[in-house]
């Protein structure tokens, strides 16, 4: 059911009721007592419905206050987490560098041990005695 603000001559609040009335005496005749209680009943029941139609606005407006305030808290939050990854992707990078760098400089180490060994195994090498000539 949706709830209008505006509303249509003839439409359905404003339409005239279909069928018999309820019978108002005239005034100064006494109205029977049955009479009340059923206008007390209506009115009764009126009062409720209205009541719970108030409550449904209302948890209704409480509902769309609360999608609004939600959808415009995205965007800063979207705008934060953006600003937090590009924070971490930064953070990333620089460790990623210093590791290279590192990775690199301790290649370099090694590649001097490797051609110091490699020197080493060329003079060892030469002052081994060399197994003498013979049948093999």
């Amino acid at each position: 059911m949706t709830v209008s603000s505006t509303y249509e001559v003839g439409g359905p609040s404003t339409a005239a009721i279909e069928g018999p009335s309820f019978p108002l005496p005239a005034l100064g005749l006494p109205v029977p007592p049955i009479v009340i209680e059923d206008l007390s009943t209506r009115l009764s029941n009126l009062e409720y419905r209205h009541g719970v139609l108030i409550r449904k606005m209302e948890e209704v407006s409480d509902a769309e206050v609360a999608d609004s305030i939600a959808i415009e808290e995205i965007h800063p939050r979207v705008a934060t987490v953006r600003e937090q990854v590009q924070v971490m992707e930064s953070q990333a990078g620089q460790v990623f560098r210093t590791r290279a760098t590192k990775m690199e400089s301790h290649m370099g180490i090694l590649m001097l041990y490797m051609l110091w060994m490699e020197e080493r195994l060329t003079v060892l090498e030469k002052r081994l005695p060399r197994p003498p000539p013979g049948p093999q």
